[in-house]
This record gives structure tokens, C-alpha cells and sequence, in this order.
């Protein structure tokens, strides 16, 4: 009697299936963020808030404001799209540049900016050219520590929330979108990195919390030992500051049981310079900052004192093809109505979705759903008066994924960039943002023809040629 194959082979080929779909579902590079790939493709809230459609969608293209005829951008350096009706909108804080002051950037996106890729050798660049040293805003603790390369970060003990996976109750989430309650035993540790020029040291140390009852925590400076510091009761976002100088190492930690008390997070700096807080989670479509209290956004600006708000969304968002996104754009003019109320005067700055392709014929392609959202977020700044800089043009327009991902700049899952593919697009937002500062002096020369314009910084007089600031895309 023959034996009934069958079943096995029937048991086999599921088996086959399902590790070719894991493989598949897997970036090989050896570059890649060890998280969820999937993780941008299948988001939980945005669905929720898009319209279905019937008929493809149709938007009124908003054409990009007129340049300034009389200060022209420099070949290769793409223009910030200027809505706010302003026509001089960073003067304030290119002005701070001038008098040896902190400045300071909020940067709110998504996984394609988790783990400082992109904003490390934006921040960089703006560091060597103006002055500051440390990565400014750090968690508590993060999913993200082990691939972010502008400070190593240890951490234990924490209990975790954020805006992302909120359940049901109020929460008050710091401006991080997240809040950490501590264990008896939680404790960060925060060490330099020498992976960048400004990661290697710092000299101030920010410690943000709020706490029902006087309350005290211990933080360690190098290897010197460990001190008590008090934290007052408060019930908004208050700081606790340390200046020690030339710092590599801070550990924070728990001394007692512990109820009634939170934290926002740290912030690793020096007492001038430009800093750019980097508060990017995974999966965020922008809409979990409507979770954000404006009492408590206004308090962290008050001690902080932004001078630009930077929104980078749209990998969570953008469909493979155009659909109606009203609902999510009426949603993302309540939060930019919100960021104007908590943080006023600012400039606010929509940085646009990044290209993403996917496989059409075993070829792959930009999504069709990418340069039609580009158009909707210039048009949400348009309509709300933001400045607008084109990401996706920026990388290259159409199919410039693909060709990152070739050039070994991007991740397999030609959605994200590696470090390498950051630090090109960082210092193309760089040579933006200097160009600004070049017509800010510019101008200042012909008002003031017979007064040197120059800042108190030493930094600023030896601004590098936009030449001289080389990208890795088209070597």
C-alpha cells in the first residue's frame, strides 16, 4: 500500500509560502533601521480621517510664490517657498545669529527623520556655520537608541506613553508626544558621539518634568558623584538646569518610590548656537499632535524660546495613488492652528513628503499618490501661510528613490533613507537656510552701506561658498 503524500506536500508548499513572504516583507541592506518596516504602510489612525473616492480626485495646483528677482538662489540650491506673506519671514531669527543667542528649531516627523537621519547633518552643518554643541532635545527612553548615531543612549525602568498609541483618558504628553513615568529603578544615560563634529561634547543639561509634590531625582556628570536635585511641584512642564562645562557623559536616576511625578525628557547644548530639537516618531501622520495640550506646548516654549516650527509628514499619509485627503487636511490645519496659538510670531514650515516606490512590473516606480500629496501640503501652506520646502523635488522628483536606493543612500524598502542618504538631503536643506542668511547680510549691507555686518560668533564670518558644500547623490 502506497503512502498518502498529499497532506505533506499540501503542509510544504504553506510552509514555502509563508518564509518567501517573510523574506519578501524584509529588507537585506545592512543599513537598515532595526524597526517594523510595515510599519508606514499600515497605520491605525490615518485611514480613519480620508475620504473614500469614487472618481480619482482633482486639487487646484498652488504654483510656488514668485522668486525674489533681486537675491536669486544659487544654481542647485532649492528655494524655501515663501506663503506667510512676509517677505523677510526668518529675520528674527537670523537676527539672533547677530547677538550670539541660542537659536532654536521645534522639528516634528515622522520615520523617515526617527533617529536624527537627515536632521544630525542638518543640525551639523548649521553648528559648524553658527555655533553650539549637542543634540539638543533627547527622550527618556526610545525604540530608536540603538540606531541613532548623534548620542548613545542607555536607559531602564521606564513606563512609556505616547501619542501614537494612545488609549482611552487625558494624557498629558510632553512636547515629544510622549511621557515617561519612572520605576524606582528607571534611570538614562546620555554619552557623546563622535559620529559628528558638534556630538562630542556639551555644557548645559535641561532635565524637563512636572510632579503633583516636591520631589527630588539624582544625575551624575562624568565621573563625578552622583547629585540630589530638587524638582518643585508643578502641574506645567518646568525645568531643571545644570551647567558643568565641556560634558561627555550625564546619567539621571531615580532615589525613592515613585508616584505623582513625569517626564518630557532632556536636552543636551551649550549656552549659544543652533539647535534643532528633533521630535520624529514612527508612524506619526501629524495628527497624534492633536493630542498636544496648548498650555503645555507654550510652557516648553517658554523655556526654549522656539524660533521655528518644522512639520515633515507624509510617509504615513500619501496613498500608491491620489485620493481625497480634505478631512485629513481640515485635521492638519487644527494642529497648525494649535503650534500658532502655543508658539506665536513663529514661522512654521511644512516640509513636503519624501519620493517612495513601489514594484510595478517588477520595476520600481514613485507611487502616483507621492507628487499629488506634494501638492496638497503646498497647498495646506498656502492656504494657512507657512513657508514650504519640496522634500520630494529636493531628492529628485520622480523615481528618485530608486535611484537612492541603487546609489546605496536609501533602505531596501525604498521608503527610507539610510544615515548616508540623510546627510545628502540634510546639507541640501543646509545650503537653503544659508542662502536665507546670505540675503539677510546682503540687505543689511545696502541699509547699512559704511557698517561691517557681522555677527558676535566667530562662526558666522567663515560661512562656506554653497559650492563648497558637497552631496554624495551624484558622485
Amino acid at each position: 500500500m502506497h503512502k498518502n503524500y498529499i497532506r505533506t506536500v499540501f503542509f510544504f508548499l504553506v510552509t514555502v509560502v509563508a518564509v518567501v513572504w517573510r523574506f519578501h516583507s524584509l529588507s537585506i541592506a545592512p543599513t537598515i533601521k532595526p524597526y517594523n518596516l510595515l510599519a508606514d504602510v499600515s497605520i491605525k489612525e490615518t485611514p480613519k480621517l480620508l475620504d473614500s473616492v469614487a472618481v480619482a480626485p482633482t486639487i487646484a495646483v498652488v504654483p510656488p510664490p514668485p522668486p525674489r528677482d533681486s537675491f536669486p538662489y544659487p544654481k542647485g540650491v532649492l528655494r524655501l517657498e515663501n506663503f506667510t506673506g512676509n517677505e523677510y519671514p526668518l529675520d528674527s531669527l537670523i537676527e539672533k545669529l547677530f547677538t550670539n543667542e541660542q537659536v532654536r528649531a521645534a522639528w516634528f516627523g515622522d520615520s523617515f527623520t526617527e533617529a536624527d537621519i537627515l536632521v544630525g547633518d542638518l543640525r551639523d552643518t548649521l553648528q559648524s556655520l553658527y555655533g553650539g554643541n549637542g543634540v539638543g532635545f533627547v527622550p527618556m527612553a526610545t525604540d530608536a537608541a540603538g540606531y541613532r548615531r548623534t548620542v548613545a543612549h542607555n536607559h531602564s525602568g521606564w513606563n512609556t506613553q505616547s501619542f501614537i498609541n494612545k488609549k482611552a483618558g487625558d494624557i498629558n504628553f510632553g512636547i515629544c508626544g510622549r511621557i515617561y513615568e519612572p520605576s524606582a529603578a528607571a534611570y538614562s544615560t546620555y554619552k557623546s558621539s563622535n559620529s559628528h563634529r558638534h556630538t562630542r561634547k556639551f555644557d548645559k543639561i535641561r532635565v524637563f518634568y512636572t510632579a503633583q509634590t516636591n520631589r527630588n531625582f539624582l544625575m551624575r556628570v562624568g565621573s563625578e558623584e552622583w547629585q540630589s536635585l530638587p524638582l518643585t511641584a508643578t502641574k506645567l512642564p518646568q525645568q531643571v538646569v545644570v551647567n558643568n562645562g565641556n560634558t561627555q557623559t550625564v546619567s539621571l536616576r531615580m532615589n525613592d518610590t515613585i508616584g505623582g511625578i513625569s517626564f518630557y525628557g532632556a536636552s543636551l547644548e551649550d549656552t549659544t548656537g543652533f539647535y534643532i530639537d528633533n521630535f520624529s516618531i514612527k508612524s506619526n501622520s501629524g495628527l497624534g499632535m492633536l493630542h498636544l495640550r496648548e498650555d503645555f506646548l507654550h510652557s516648553f516654549h517658554e523655556m526654549l524660546h522656539y524660533d521655528l516650527i518644522v512639520l515633515q509628514f507624509g510617509l504615513n499619509v500619501a496613498g500608491k495613488t491620489p485620493m481625497n485627503y480634505s478631512n485629513y487636511t481640515k485635521q492638519m490645519e487644527k494642529v497648525i492652528e494649535k503650534l500658532k496659538q502655543s508658539f506665536p510670531d513663529v514661522p512654521i514650515l511644512i516640509i513636503s513628503v519624501s519620493d517612495r516606490s513601489h514594484q510595478v512590473q517588477g520595476e520600481y516606480k514613485t507611487m502616483e499618490g507621492i507628487p499629488y500629496f506634494v501638492e496638497v501640503q503646498r497647498k495646506m501652506a498656502a492656504d494657512n501661510h507657512l513657508l514650504f520646502w519640496n522634500l520630494y523635488e529636493a531628492m529628485g522628483g520622480e523615481n528618485s528613490m530608486a535611484n537612492f536606493v541603487e546609489k546605496n543612500l536609501a533602505n531596501k524598502d525604498y521608503t527610507h533613507l539610510n544615515h548616508a542618504g540623510g546627510r545628502v538631503l540634510g546639507l541640501k536643506l543646509a545650503n537653503t537656510f544659508i542662502h536665507e542668511v546670505d540675503v539677510y547680510k546682503k540687505r543689511k549691507s545696502q541699509q547699512y552701506p559704511h557698517q561691517e555686518i557681522n555677527p558676535q560668533t566667530p562662526h558666522f564670518a567663515d560661512i562656506v561658498p554653497h559650492t563648497s558644500i558637497k552631496t554624495e547623490l551624484h558622485k
